[in-house]
């Protein structure tokens, strides 16, 4: 694999690493002036926004997918060089790396919001565009009712709370119509499921992960889901001992015949089910890895890869 892909997808994986706090907000709060409202974030930290933020710029991609979802993406004046869906994102000033922000191209913008991503990655930004008078809330949601409240928080912030709580709704009704459906399954009929997020050394996904709620929601049971961790490296011969159904693995820029042929090489791995089934499936990391607007699909998606007798049509 070139060094590039691998420095994009090894960021990927330490973005995903990052868990974020539990969040809240309100529009009363310490420090609220006239016209403005504080809000709490993904942080755990009070952010006055004073007034209507009318120039947003996104630090991360999950949070430039909020943006365009509730259509604010005319108030959106800059992005990461990450920030790839929607495609017409590509239209937008870049102003750095997710990992690496620019602080002059985005004090250019003149921004009176930014929405920052992974903590640990944003924070000597954040202290430096807060020292400026700019309001920053970060946002690194990790579990589906975070995705809902990182919509709800810039849906205050920009004046759209009607279309944030829409927006809700409909990725909540979405799931539910996945869970209804899976609900008829008998508990021998719950495929088990290994998500491989990496494969040197192998990385999977413990219970306190977005893609564990992914499986779960989408009818699955993840073999490592007794792991109290977010990624947790695990051995092959786990892999094997556990005898997965289904095989889940991103396809990181093209990677997906190298990763499904290793697999077939793996010692001990000839008889896990999921290989004796071909039932090994790549799936979309943007869509199915990054907490985002599009979770609902990906959960419908996947529950479809699962049990595609109950899915035909949709």
């Amino acid at each position: 694999m070139r060094n590039g892909v691998k420095r994009f997808a090894l960021l990927l994986i330490l973005a995903l690493l990052l868990a974020a706090a539990p969040s809240g907000c309100t529009k009363e709060g310490k420090g609220g002036t006239a016209g403005g409202i504080t809000l709490v974030d993904l942080m755990g930290r009070e952010v006055l926004v004073d007034g209507t933020a009318e120039r947003i710029i996104s630090l991360s991609p999950g949070n430039t997918e909020i943006v365009y979802a509730l259509g604010l993406e005319d108030k959106l004046f800059g992005i990461t060089e990450y920030c790839n869906y929607p495609p017409e994102a590509a239209e937008k000033e870049i102003v750095g790396g997710f990992d690496e922000p620019n602080i002059e191209a985005i004090l250019a913008a003149e921004p009176d919001l930014v929405l920052a991503g992974a903590n640990s990655m944003h924070k000597e930004a954040v202290t430096r565009l807060e020292e400026r008078g700019i309001s920053v809330l970060v946002m690194d949601p990790q579990t589906v009712e975070q995705v809902y409240e990182a919509i709800r928080l810039v849906g205050i912030a920009a004046d759209a709370e009607a279309k944030a709580k829409a927006l809700v709704s409909d990725i909540e009704r979405q799931i539910t119509a996945v869970q209804e459906k899976t609900a008829t399954l008998a508990d021998d009929q719950v495929v088990t499921v290994y998500y491989e997020l990496w494969y040197d050394p192998p990385m999977s996904v413990g219970n306190l992960s977005f893609i564990h709620e992914v499986i779960e929601a989408a009818g699955g049971k993840n073999i490592f889901a007794d792991i109290e961790k977010n990624y947790p490296e695990v051995s092959p011969e786990a892999v094997a001992e556990r005898n997965p159904q289904v095989i889940l693995y991103p396809d990181e820029h093209g990677t997906a015949e190298l990763v499904t042929a290793q697999y077939y090489i793996r010692a001990g791995w000839s008889g896990i089910a999921a290989l004796k089934d071909k039932r090994i499936y790549c799936v979309d990391p943007d869509r199915f890895n990054r907490p985002g607007p599009r979770m609902g699909c990906a959960i419908e998606e996947t529950a479809a890869l699962f049990y595609p007798q109950l899915f035909d049509g949709r």
